[in-house]
């Protein structure tokens, strides 16, 4: 196994300063809602509108403290909604558009290179099972923990299990899990309808045999 320089988009968190979280995601946001790729421009289209809250939100803030008014919590929800967000753009453009840094960076995404272990391709995902979430119109995902797997992606339908092409991406709250139990959120499209699901392992190396699909309960919606 050898060693290389592997570059990802930098997240942020909620303890990242507002101005800072705010600017990016409206550069980002703005720069890839009109992405041909629809995932990538959906994505974007989201984060830009949580930039532009966050934005007002700010200016608020301002405002506020100027008349002796506290917003911080409000502020915290904004800013983590927006940290958020981009997060979920920053997984979505990894995944659509793999590999390519120079790109990421011409959307205005900031990038982080590392050293990274060459390891080997990680195995097929197995005895994945799905329950209710404690939350309505949410879903539990549970699957053996994969030899080498840095971290998983998951697949839904609502139709033919045997039809690859009906099969939607994972993307909320995010689009890689690092664990092999999940809570994750079902579109309202999919509330009380029979769903199967495929997982994925991926490292370093590129992603694993996908997984035969598995569940066909109803997640109850809200």
């Amino acid at each position: 196994m050898g060693q290389k320089r592997t570059a990802k988009i930098k997240r942020l968190n909620a303890q990242d300063a507002p101005d800072f979280v705010q600017k990016l995601a409206d550069t980002v946001g703005e720069n890839t809602m009109v992405d041909a790729n629809l995932q990538i421009a959906a994505k974007g289209n989201i984060a830009f509108k949580s930039a532009e809250n966050l934005r007002q939100t700010i200016k608020d803030d301002i405002n506020g403290r100027n008349a002796s008014i506290s917003l911080n919590g409000i502020m915290h929800k904004s800013n983590e909604d927006t940290a958020k967000d981009y997060n979920v753009l920053a997984a979505t453009m990894e995944i659509e558009d793999p590999n390519n840094p120079d790109n990421w960076k011409a959307k205005g995404f900031p990038i982080t290179e590392t050293e990274v272990v060459d390891l080997p391709a990680p195995g097929i995902v197995e005895n994945g099972s799905v329950t209710n979430g404690d939350v309505l119109g949410t879903a539990d995902i549970h699957h053996d923990p994969t030899p080498t797997a840095k971290d998983y992606t998951h697949r839904v339908t609502k139709g033919d299990p045997a039809d690859d092409s009906t099969y939607i991406d994972v993307v909320d709250p995010k689009s890689q899990y690092s664990k092999s139990s999940n809570t994750i959120n079902v579109p309202a499209a999919y509330w009380n309808v029979p769903l199967f699901w495929k997982t994925t392992a991926h490292n370093n190396t590129g992603p694993g045999i996908e997984s035969k699909p598995y569940g066909g309960g109803r997640i109850n919606g809200k």
